[in-house]
């Protein structure tokens, strides 16, 4: 019983041993026998998640088409359109400061049109405030009168202003620079 375990594995290792000539295909088979085989992707999952999508469509639509009915017969008593002129008193003066302004510079912009190059470049800049007004106002119609809303209409309206009496320093500098050219 005295036998060295490791002296008989390393004789043994030694010996050459013969093995089958289809031994690796008999490997191959148990291997297989013995692992699981992966399922694979049915039919049925896809049944599945379209009815899942659909649904949500479906509730997506129903959810749609309903809202607006609802609030159409809460809207009767609102206001459905916002302007600074119908959120306070203090807010309609002020828009028609700025309003009354930039119609008194427009006006005098439109009796000088020496400089029509300059002229063009600031109404282009010019125009784009206006549509950027616009969608302003818009928001504020879809998300409702806030600070942020009314603060960046009246930044809006100031910017406008501002354009325009650059532009008419600007016409009268060169105006002044043609009478002493002359």
């Amino acid at each position: 019983m005295g036998q060295n375990l490791k002296e008989l594995f390393e004789k043994d290792r030694l010996v050459n041993h013969k093995r089958k000539a289809d031994h690796e295909d008999l490997f191959i088979e148990r291997l297989y026998e013995e692992l699981p085989v992966k399922q694979k992707f049915s039919f049925s999952t896809f049944k599945i998640a379209a009815s899942v999508i659909l649904f949500i469509g479906l509730g997506v639509l129903s959810f749609v088409l309903i809202n607006p009915l609802e609030q159409s017969n809460t809207d009767n008593t609102i206001v459905s359109e916002f302007t600074l002129s119908n959120i306070s008193p203090e807010l309609e003066e002020i828009e028609n400061f700025y309003i009354n302004n930039i119609n008194q510079e427009i006006e005098f912009i439109e009796k000088n049109t020496n400089n029509d190059d300059a002229i063009k470049r600031y109404m282009k800049r010019f125009s784009i405030l206006k549509e950027e007004y616009k969608m302003l106002n818009a928001e504020m119609n879809v998300e409702g009168p806030n600070t942020h809303s009314i603060s960046s209409l009246i930044n809006n309206l100031k910017l406008q202003l501002e354009l325009l009496k650059e532009l008419k320093t600007q016409l009268t500098k060169v105006k002044n620079n043609n009478h002493d050219i002359i």
